[in-house]
C-alpha cells in the first residue's frame, strides 16, 4: 500500500530506463514478428505493475470512504448532543439524560439490526444492501439538514422531541447496521488490506468531526465576551446544520465508491462466488450452522473485539469528560468547554494511528487468538488508571494521584492507540484464512460479519457498563 502511494508520488522521469540500457526485444525466430502479447509482457509488465498498484490504492479509499460511512451518522449525532439538549427547556429534568438515552437507543438499536442482517449475510448482496442502506441515510441526513434540525425541533414540546429524536436515532441505527454488515462482507471478500482501509475510515471519520468540534470551541473561548456570555448563539445551530450537511456529502462519496467498485474486475468474481454458495434448498439450515461453528473457531476474537469497546465506552467519554484540568487557577484554553474537546481529537487521533499504521506494521501483526485475547483483556488496567486522574467532583483538598494534565493526555493517547489497534487486528484476523487457519475461504464474509456483531456487542455492553461506572465514580 505505501509502496503504492510512494509510486504516485515519484516523477515519472525517475522511472524511465537509461537509454544506455535499452536492448531490442526480439522473437525467438528473428524473422517471424513478436506477438503484442510478448511485447506487454517484455516491454509493458513495469508499466502494468504501476497502473495495478494505482488501482489498488483507489480501491483502498474506495473502502476507507465506505468505513468512514459506516460511522459518519454516529459522530454527527453525538456531536449534535449539546444542540439538541438547548432544545429543551432549562429546568427539564431530561437535560441531564439525553444523551444517554440516545446513545444507549443508537446502540441497541444498531445491535438488534445488525443481527437481523447477521441472518441472511452468506447469501445477500452486499451491493444491494450497500445501496439501499446508503439511500436511507441519505434521506434521513437531509430531513435532519433540513428542516428538522433547524425548523422544526426547536419548537416542539419535550415529549415530542424525546419521541422525534429516538426515532431518529433508531432509524440511523437501521441504515448504518445494514450498511456495516454489508461494508465488512464485501471488504472481508476482497481482501485483509481492504478491512484495514474500513477500520481506518472508521477512525477517521471521527478525528475529522472531533477536529471540526474543537475548532469551534477553541474560536469559541478566544472570542468569548468578557462577562462570560457566548458571542454568539446561532453558532451551535450552524455548526450542527454542517454537520449533517456533510454526513449527505459523505452519503453521496459512499455511492460514488460503491459504484466505482462494481466496475472492477474482482468485483464480478467475488460476487459471482457468493451467487454459486447462495443456491439450495436447505441454505438456511447451513448459515445457521455455519455461523455457530465460525463462533465456536473464532471466539477468542470475538470476545477480544467486544471487550474492547466494553472496557472504552465504559469509560470515554461518561468517565474523560469529568476529568478537569489540575491547573489551578485554570487558565482560560483549559477551562472544561475547551480541555474536554481537546480530549476527544487526541483520543480519536490515536485511535485512527491505531487503527491505521500499527497493523501494517509486520511485527505488530498478531495472529494468534489467545494472544489477541489476553491483549485485549489487559485494557481492563485502564479502568483503574482513569480514576486516579482529576475526576470531578472532588472534595476540596483531595488532591488526585495522577496530578498531572501532560500524564493525564498521554493515558489518553495509549488507551486511545490501543483501542484503535486491537479492534482492526481482531478485525483482520477474524476473517482472513491466510493469518487465520481455522476460517475457510468461503467463510470471510460470514466471519467478517460476526466479528462485526461482537463489536457492536461491545460498543452496546460497554453503554450499559457506563452506568454502573458513572456511579462507582460518584461514589468515590
Amino acid at each position: 500500500m505505501l509502496n503504492a502511494i510512494r509510486s504516485l508520488l515519484t516523477p515519472a522521469a525517475s522511472q524511465r530506463p537509461d537509454p544506455s540500457e535499452y536492448q531490442p526485444v526480439i522473437s525467438g525466430n528473428p524473422e517471424e514478428p513478436i506477438d503484442g502479447e510478448e511485447l506487454d509482457d517484455a516491454v509493458g509488465s513495469g508499466a502494468t505493475r504501476e497502473v495495478g498498484e494505482y488501482e489498488r490504492v483507489k480501491v483502498y479509499l474506495c473502502f476507507w470512504v465506505l468505513g468512514a460511512g459506516v460511522l459518519i451518522s454516529w459522530n454527527a449525532l453525538i456531536c449534535t448532543f449539546p444542540l439538541l439538549i438547548s432544545y429543551l427547556p432549562a429546568d427539564s429534568a431530561m437535560r441531564g439524560s439525553l444523551s444517554s438515552i440516545l446513545s444507549t437507543v443508537y446502540c441497541f438499536g444498531n445491535l438488534f439490526f445488525l443481527g437481523l442482517a447477521q441472518r441472511h449475510v452468506s447469501t445477500a448482496s452486499p451491493a444491494k444492501r450497500l445501496h439501499s442502506s446508503l439511500l436511507l441515510l441519505l434521506v434521513s441526513a437531509l430531513v435532519l439538514t433540513y428542516p428538522l434540525l433547524p425548523s422544526l425541533l426547536p419548537h416542539f414540546s419535550p415529549a415530542l422531541l424525546l419521541t422525534s429524536l429516538i426515532i431518529i436515532s433508531l432509524v440511523l441505527s437501521l441504515a448504518t447496521a445494514y450498511l456495516q454488515s454489508s461494508v465488512f462482507a464485501l471488504s472481508s471478500l476482497w481482501g485483509s488490506e481492504q478491512t484495514l482501509g474500513v477500520m481506518s475510515g472508521q477512525g477517521g471519520i471521527a478525528v475529522l468531526v472531533s477536529g471540526i468540534q474543537f475548532v469551534l470551541a477553541f474560536v469559541g473561548a478566544i472570542g468569548k465576551k468578557e462577562n462570560g456570555v457566548p458571542g454568539g448563539e446561532e453558532a451551535s445551530k450552524l455548526a450542527g446544520v454542517g454537520l449533517w450537511a456533510a454526513c449527505t456529502l459523505g452519503a453521496l462519496a459512499c455511492f460514488v465508491a460503491s459504484n466505482y467498485l462494481q466496475k472492477q474486475p474482482k468485483y464480478t468474481s467475488v460476487i459471482s462466488g457468493k451467487a454459486s454458495r447462495a443456491s439450495g434448498e436447505d441454505e438456511h439450515t447451513k448459515v445457521k450452522g455455519s455461523t455457530m461453528k465460525i463462533l465456536s473457531q473464532n471466539w477468542e476474537v470475538n470476545v477480544a473485539v467486544a471487550w474492547v469497546f466494553i472496557v472504552t465506552l465504559s469509560v470515554f467519554p461518561p468517565i474523560t469528560t469529568r476529568i478537569l484540568s489540575t491547573h489551578v487557577p485554570t487558565p482560560r484554553l483549559l477551562q472544561p468547554d475547551v480541555f474536554i474537546p481537546l480530549h476527544f481529537v487526541l483520543f480519536n487521533i490515536g485511535d485512527y494511528i491505531g487503527r491505521t499504521y500499527l497493523p501494517a506494521i509486520p511485527s505488530l501483526l498478531l495472529t494468534s487468538p489467545k494472544r489477541i485475547l489476553t491483549l485485549s483483556l489487559g485494557r481492563t488496567l485502564f479502568i483503574p488508571v482513569f480514576f486516579a486522574c482529576n475526576v470531578t467532583p472532588r472534595s476540596i483538598g483531595n488532591t488526585p494521584f495522577i496530578n498531572s494534565d501532560f500524564l493525564y493526555l498521554a493515558i489518553i493517547l495509549a488507551f486511545a492507540i490501543t483501542n484503535g489497534y486491537m479492534s482492526s487486528l481482531c478485525m483482520i484476523v477474524a476473517s482472513s484464512p491466510s493469518l487465520n487457519p481455522r476460517i475457510k475461504d468461503e467463510e470471510r464474509d460470514l466471519a467478517a460479519s460476526l466479528a462485526s456483531f461482537c463489536l457492536v456487542a461491545g460498543l452496546a455492553g460497554g453503554s450499559m457498563a457506563s452506568f454502573g461506572v458513572s456511579w462507582a465514580v460518584g461514589g468515590q
